[in-house]
């Protein structure tokens, strides 16, 4: 009787954590391919497109199943690139998709 009651919740407590594990390490992954895109777009007489071109190919190569339909927006304007990307994160509790939404911004590199 005690292992009927106490098992289910040792269990949902072990998929909670893997979870927390999950969405842990998709931000930080989601957080490097930022930081990639930002070196790309950010580089003298690079584009917007370099960017967005860097961080998806970073995701794919990093964590193709852990993120997923990321979405990767880049601007660049004559002094600063913003990166920002959006993405879920695999799922091993039924209820809900989880999503992880970084962005950074950086100066753009001037020959003087």
């Amino acid at each position: 009787m005690e292992a009927a009651i106490t098992l289910p919740a040792v269990v949902l407590f072990t998929m909670l954590v893997v979870q927390w594990a999950l969405l842990w390490h998709g931000r930080h992954v989601v957080e490097s391919a930022v930081q990639d895109g930002l070196r790309a777009a950010r580089a003298y007489q690079a584009t917007a497109a370099d960017g967005q071109s860097s961080a998806q190919s970073y995701l794919q190569a990093v964590a193709p199943t852990l993120v997923t339909a990321p979405r990767v927006e880049v601007s660049r304007t004559a002094t600063t690139v913003t990166v920002h990307i959006r993405a879920g994160v695999l799922s091993v509790i039924p209820g809900g998709p989880f999503q992880v939404d970084e962005s950074g911004t950086a100066p753009v590199e001037r020959f003087s």
